[in-house]
């Protein structure tokens, strides 16, 4: 790849993080309006009808096979219908920096479940990393607090929702490898948005205790800062980010592309404070670059010991 393409790589990935990273606070614009499943809904209906598009206008292969369909299904419901439905109510309790940050540990606890598991090997850095990082989690979550102050803190159910939202990616990511594996990586995401909407589709029309005004009842009143929104999560976040990560993915590497995620819980934090009028306390600061460091250890461990196996083989 020329240096030119390069750069204009390495900008595109930049671009997601901030994307990434700004999305916290854009979910929060869209839910001053609708309930958190009505935005799921909407911004979901909107990114696979274009994610359909884009797979009818392929050259390459679009389709998967009917053996397949079932683990699309899966992947569906916790990638996209529960996973958002959970960060979204998280995001009515708690700060945009504080879940950006919690979302970062999501590779520690892959490496977590994966050596629970028996699939991979955790090495004594990998494990000091883990550590490290779950420290800077406890940091942000307790901001310097405990016992029956911790409990009535008013972030402390978002922080927890956060908390099993990233649990539930890691899980995700074990369970999507093989899928991953077999097709590629964006016609994987296609699908997976395209099942996750359509497990989705009855929200819109049936009142739930999710949401006892379905998305069918507010869509005329809604304004246009939250249309905008929806159009920011659906058109941005998900279709133009997930294309470009996973280009970057194939054109610089996994390692090179995955290194641009550190940048996320800084862009949230700008965006949180600047937009959102949110307020950076020392915990979380703290914490958050206790995170990141264990975060980074971590990943650089995994790598480490994947290169010295596929050396050994």
């Amino acid at each position: 790849m020329s240096e030119s393409r390069q750069g204009f790589m390495y900008a595109a990935l930049l671009s997601v993080s901030f994307l990434w990273g700004a999305s916290f606070a854009a979910a929060k614009v869209g839910m001053a309006e609708l309930a958190p499943i009505n935005l799921v809904v909407l911004r979901f209906v909107i990114a696979a009808a274009i994610f359909g598009a884009m797979l009818l206008f392929r050259r390459e292969r679009s389709t998967i096979e009917r053996a397949d369909v079932w683990r699309f299904v899966v992947l569906g419901f916790t990638m996209v219908t529960s996973y958002f439905y959970i960060q979204y109510t998280a995001l009515t309790y708690t700060t945009t920096v504080k879940a950006a940050l919690i979302v970062a540990t999501i590779p520690v606890w892959t490496a977590i479940f994966a050596a629970a598991l028996g699939w991979e090997r955790v090495s004594p850095v990998g494990a000091a990393g883990i550590v490290v990082a779950l420290g800077g989690v406890s940091l942000i979550i307790g901001g310097g607090r405990g016992g029956a102050e911790l409990l009535s803190s008013a972030t402390l159910p978002g922080d927890v929702l956060i908390l099993v939202n990233a649990l539930t990616w890691a899980g995700i990511t074990l369970y999507g490898k093989a899928i991953m594996q077999k097709y590629p990586p964006f016609l994987t995401m296609a699908w997976t948005h395209i099942f996750g909407t359509a497990l989705l589709a009855p929200f819109a029309f049936v009142a739930t205790p999710l949401a006892p005004v379905p998305l069918a009842g507010q869509i005329g009143g809604i304004t246009w800062p939250t249309v905008a929104a929806a159009l920011f999560l659906a058109l941005l976040c998900s279709v133009y980010a997930y294309y470009v990560w996973y280009l970057g993915v194939e054109r610089l590497g996994a390692v090179q592309t995955s290194s641009f995620s550190y940048f996320n819980p800084l862009f949230a934090a700008i965006v949180g404070v600047l937009y959102m009028g949110e307020r950076l306390s020392v915990y979380v600061v703290s914490g958050g670059l206790v995170v990141l460091a264990g975060v980074y250890v971590t990943n650089r461990a995994a790598r480490r010991t994947a290169a010295a196996r596929q050396a050994r083989v």
